[in-house]
């Protein structure tokens, strides 16, 4: 078994096989050069595929990971515009989130206030957007690990629920399809 010498965090929606598609890229040049791929190679492939299907592929993401650059974050839209920050945010509840790391973000912060301004920054976005969802998820990147810290915060419970719970009869109820979003991916590059 190989120890990664680099972890590269892809969050995606709904786009498994891009995310194959650019595993297969980063393993391809690991084992041509005999060197670690970067967070920037990672995201310029993703952009360049992106680009070439002018934002029909539908892929919105933020990619961080630690190379030999050290730790980073990018982000790359739909048409393969791509970009990198200290701080990023995407999707319905951004805005707020966006302005809680505006105001609050600090070099050199510990794991510890990191994780509490990110918490932060996800409770603002949730509770701001009607659209988002209710739970805070967390994914710390090192060198050589990621941690994911699964239902740090769950606030917006339901109020109120049925008591007997909702039954539905088989013969009403058609399942077509069963497709399950892993959502998260990492990449471990030697």
């Amino acid at each position: 078994m190989r120890l990664p010498s680099s972890e590269i965090l892809i969050l995606l929606t709904k786009k498994s096989l891009c995310i194959e598609m650019i595993k297969r890229d980063l393993e391809l040049h690991r084992l041509n050069t005999h060197s670690e791929s970067r967070v920037q190679m990672a995201a310029n492939r993703a952009a360049e595929h992106l680009f070439r299907y002018q934002g029909q592929v539908g892929l919105h993401a933020i990619m961080g990971g630690v190379d030999v650059k050290g730790p980073q974050l990018m982000e790359i839209s739909n048409d393969g515009n791509h970009y990198q920050g200290n701080f990023l945010t995407m999707g319905s509840g951004s805005l707020a989130a966006m302005g809680v790391f505006e105001s609050e973000y600090k070099e050199n912060m510990t794991e510890e206030e990191a994780v509490t301004l990110v918490t932060k920054a996800i409770e603002a976005g949730i509770y701001h957007d009607l659209g988002s969802g209710s739970n805070v998820d967390v994914s710390i990147i090192k060198k050589g690990k990621v941690d994911y810290l699964r239902n740090l915060k769950s606030d917006n419970k339901k109020m109120w629920s049925k008591p007997d719970g909702y039954k539905f009869h088989k013969d009403r109820v058609n399942v077509l399809a069963t497709y399950v979003d892993q959502g998260v991916l990492a990449v471990s590059n030697e």
